[in-house]
């Protein structure tokens, strides 16, 4: 069974750290993961390998495998998609993401403009000083605005109505950021292209010795199986990302099969965030993860580790 009790999980190949947008610190993941008795993970931060410098000082305090991994943003049939990086070169990826990617300052900046523009032109009631207000670089755009949409007990049913007027299905209706703004359909949508293609992004994991997933790729609704299609035809994906705390049953299975008729990779994590998201570290969503040892300890084992 692909889920199971995840305390009996030792696998979690998909963390964040406060070097891109979670909470806690490398050294304090590492303190963590020790404690909850994992035998893997990785430090899969957004556009950043920040992470890896300093675990190099802490190294000592997981006694577990740490596969060096990145998560890249990028674009696949209009809509803002991610990729990861597994066992890639930390120090080649340090020098050219800036190649590709901007500054998460000047990427987020821009990106919250373009949100408050769209927003603002289809009548929804947002503060005139929300842009002083947004400080926090390390914030996604989308995050901000949304938390300050919805916490607006003023306007807020005038909000909600405003974008339920959209008559569309929207892909996730508990989020604005993925029910609206990143769907194409919605006339919310932030038409942004401060991320590359998902060819040049896999272009840059394969320059650094990476090997390529797939996440959370049922995050995008109708899309999703549009965009998981049309990444394997590239021929370049190594493998997907099967378990996720909010993948039901049948997705796993799902992704399961095709990595078995394809010959592709599996991979698992809980997308920990800290105090950002719900996800628990090793143990997903009311513990819900679980990713048995035989997926990962064969492929694991033959990639670069810290």
């Amino acid at each position: 069974m692909p889920y199971n009790n995840s305390l009996s999980n030792k696998n979690d190949l998909h963390v964040h750290t406060n070097k891109s947008d979670g909470t806690k610190t490398p050294q304090a993941v590492l303190m963590e993961s020790e404690e909850l008795g994992l035998k893997r993970i990785s430090i899969t931060d957004h556009e950043s390998v920040d992470a890896y410098y300093e675990i190099k000082k802490y190294r000592k305090l997981f006694s577990g495998i740490i596969i060096p991994g990145i998560e890249l943003k990028t674009m696949c049939q209009g809509r803002e998609i991610e990729l990861l990086g597994y066992g890639i070169s930390v120090s080649k990826m340090k020098r050219s993401l800036s190649t590709l990617y901007k500054s998460k300052e000047e990427i987020n900046i821009s990106y919250l403009t373009a949100i408050l523009k769209v927003l603002r032109e289809q009548n929804i009631i947002l503060p005139e000083n929300i842009e002083s207000l947004y400080t926090d670089f390390l914030i996604q755009p989308a995050k901000f605005v949304s938390s300050i949409l919805f916490s607006d007990t003023k306007n807020l049913e005038k909000n909600t109505n405003t974008l339920f007027s959209d008559k569309i299905e929207h892909t996730n209706k508990e989020s604005l950021y993925r029910g609206w703004l990143t769907n194409p359909k919605s006339r919310f949508y932030v038409e942004f292209s401060a991320y590359p293609s998902y060819i040049d992004t896999i272009n840059l994991i394969r320059s650094c010795v990476g090997k390529v997933f797939i996440p959370h790729i049922f995050q995008y609704g109708d899309y999703s199986k549009s965009i998981l299609y049309e990444l394997l035809e590239t021929g370049e994906i190594d493998g997907i990302e099967c378990y996720y705390p909010t993948f039901t049953h049948e997705h796993t299975m799902y992704l399961l099969d095709t990595c078995s008729s394809r010959n592709l990779l599996v991979s698992g994590g809980s997308d920990y965030h800290g105090a950002n998201k719900k996800n628990q570290l090793g143990r997903g969503l009311n513990n819900n993860l679980y990713i048995p040892e035989d997926k990962v300890q064969t492929w694991t084992s033959s990639i670069s580790q810290v």
